[in-house]
C-alpha cells in the first residue's frame, strides 16, 4: 500500500511537467507544444483545435522537425537497365540454388542461367557450388560452337562461386564482363 501512495505523490522533473500540461479552458499553451501534443497536424489543424477546445494559443509556428523527418522521402531508384539486349546470347543471368533434396546423382545445388534475350532456361545440377566452373565453362563453349554467338556479359550475386567463375574465365580468356548485383 505505501508502495502505490509513494508513486502517487512522485515529483515530475521539467521535461514530464511540459508532456503532462493540463488543457484547461482559456488556459495559455505555446502552439509548437499543441502541434507536438496534437501528434503534428498542419498548423491551422492546430489553431482551430486550439479554438475548439478554448485555449489561448500564443507564439508562432516554427519548422517541426520531426513534420520534415516524415515528410522526407528517397529519390526514385531505376529499377534495372531500361534497354535488355536482343542479341541471342549476348547476356546471361545466373544463380545457385540449394534443393531440398539430394538427387539420385548425388547432386544438391540447382544452378540456372536465362538469357536476357530470349529467356531460355538452362539447368545444371552441382553436387557442390564450386563445381559451377567445371560445369558452366563447357557450356559456354558448347553454346559458342552450335549457336556461333560469344557470351559478352553474365549478371549474377556477388557469391564466391560466382567469383570463381570469373577468376576461371579471366584464366580461360573468354572475355566475359561479370555484373555483379549489390548484396
Amino acid at each position: 500500500m505505501k508502495n502505490i501512495k509513494q508513486r502517487k505523490k512522485r515529483r515530475y522533473t521539467s521535461t514530464e511537467e511540459k508532456g503532462n500540461v493540463s488543457l484547461k479552458k482559456g488556459a495559455k499553451i505555446d502552439i509548437n507544444d499543441l502541434h507536438e501534443k496534437l501528434g503534428h497536424p498542419a498548423e491551422e489543424m492546430v489553431k482551430l483545435t486550439g479554438i475548439y477546445m478554448k485555449l489561448s494559443i500564443r507564439g508562432k509556428m516554427d519548422n517541426c522537425e520531426n513534420c520534415a523527418i516524415g515528410k522526407m522521402r528517397q529519390k526514385n531508384v531505376k529499377k534495372g537497365p531500361k534497354e535488355k539486349s536482343s542479341k541471342l546470347g549476348f547476356c546471361f543471368h545466373i544463380n545457385i540454388a540449394l534443393s531440398k533434396f539430394t538427387s539420385a546423382g548425388g547432386s544438391k545445388y540447382w544452378f540456372l542461367a536465362v538469357d536476357e534475350a530470349t529467356h531460355v532456361k538452362c539447368s545444371l545440377f552441382l553436387k557442390q557450388k564450386n563445381d559451377v566452373k567445371e560445369k558452366f565453362i563447357p557450356f559456354l563453349k558448347e553454346f559458342q560452337d552450335t549457336y556461333g554467338r560469344h557470351v559478352h556479359h553474365i549478371r549474377c550475386d556477388n557469391a564466391g562461386e560466382n567469383q570463381a567463375l570469373e577468376n576461371a574465365c579471366i584464366d580461360k580468356e573468354l572475355g566475359i564482363v561479370f555484373e555483379y548485383t549489390a548484396p
